[in-house]
């Protein structure tokens, strides 16, 4: 049995000799639901409130937490920051708070200790331990976005611009369009992207706002038709829009005032980079490809919900491949 055991660790020190990138890309124990990209640290989301960072090369950084326990619905890298918004229907909930790249990240408190806390007045609220700043939200979180000299968000409420610190820079009202007015609540915010044409605000419904950022007046509006909701909208400066849909098909678009070209793919998409003059996506049962026009797609076992470095994140916290069939 010594000789066994013995056998087997030699075996495991050998790999790691000889294969000194195993631990990359080790892939996570809980549910991913998305990355959340920066330059060289990005952050893995679960669904659970979890949270991972990782370097550019899979390799953890540091221990996974679970900085608030609820739902953290959306996120982004802002310079050596990670500002995350938090919504927890139970609690009737919601919080947004910065948390520093090069420190430690530890667990915070409870869900008990959250419910006793936001059942009493702010004064007595609990949050992320090492945060540079803790806020809770008045109104549901939609969308938040990094933005040149702070951070944009939408809420219910309307959309709003903050500095690093938090200090609010200016606030508008959601945008509308009369095209599609009658969706009302039911159509959200799905993007906020800041291009070389201003701050684009994105709808489910193909809404287009295009607003100046530094002071949230709109300067272009447009309703894309395509046919479907929007899932996700993604912008390269090389590679222009993309826009993913509910069902089983993408848009592109070099311009935003362009018509979208829309392309079937085999199912649902869930997230996409551009890389290499080509768009790269993941998603249901598929991973795909666009370059000048033409796509090709590869089946796939899993469900791919992050994509880095040509590098998919599957819904079991598993990294695979690119065009991968597991």
């Amino acid at each position: 049995m010594v000789g066994v055991i013995g056998f087997n660790i030699l075996g495991i020190l050998s790999k790691l000799i000889l294969h000194p990138g195993i631990m990359e890309f080790a892939g996570v124990d809980f549910a991913p639901t998305r990355i959340d990209c920066g330059e060289n640290i990005h952050i893995i989301a679960g669904t659970q409130g979890e949270l991972c960072k990782i370097g550019s090369d899979g390799v953890k950084i540091g221990k996974p937490s679970v900085p608030l326990p609820a739902p953290c619905v959306d996120g982004t890298v802002m310079g050596d920051s990670w500002v995350g918004v938090w919504l927890d229907r139970e609690f009737r909930h919601a919080r947004m708070c910065s948390l520093p790249l090069q420190a430690e990240w530890t667990d915070g408190p409870s869900r008990e200790e959250l419910r006793k806390s936001t059942s009493f007045s702010e004064h007595s609220l609990v949050g992320p331990k090492s945060a540079f700043w803790d806020r809770e939200l008045d109104s549901e979180p939609l969308k938040i976005g990094a933005i040149t000299g702070g951070l944009v968000f939408a809420t219910t409420s309307g959309v709003y611009k903050i500095n690093r610190d938090a200090k609010e820079i200016w606030r508008g009202m959601l945008p509308r369009w009369p095209e599609i007015s009658d969706i009302g609540n039911f159509d959200r915010i799905v993007g906020m992207i800041e291009f070389s044409g201003g701050l684009a605000i994105w709808t489910q419904a193909g809404g287009v706002s295009v607003v100046d950022p530094s002071n949230g007046l709109e300067i272009f509006s447009r309703v894309v038709k395509l046919g479907d909701k929007i899932s996700k909208v993604c912008y390269s400066e090389d590679g222009g829009w993309l826009i993913l849909l509910h069902g089983s098909s993408i848009a592109t678009m070099d311009n935003i005032e362009d018509t979208p070209k829309i392309n079937e793919i085999p199912g649902p998409s869930i997230c996409a980079e551009f890389s290499e003059n080509s768009w790269f996506w993941t998603g249901w049962r598929n991973d795909g490809r666009i370059s000048n026009g033409k796509i090709s797609c590869t089946e796939r076992r899993s469900i791919g919900v992050g994509i880095l470095g040509r590098k998919v994140l599957t819904n079991n916290g598993i990294w695979s491949d690119f065009g991968a069939s597991d």
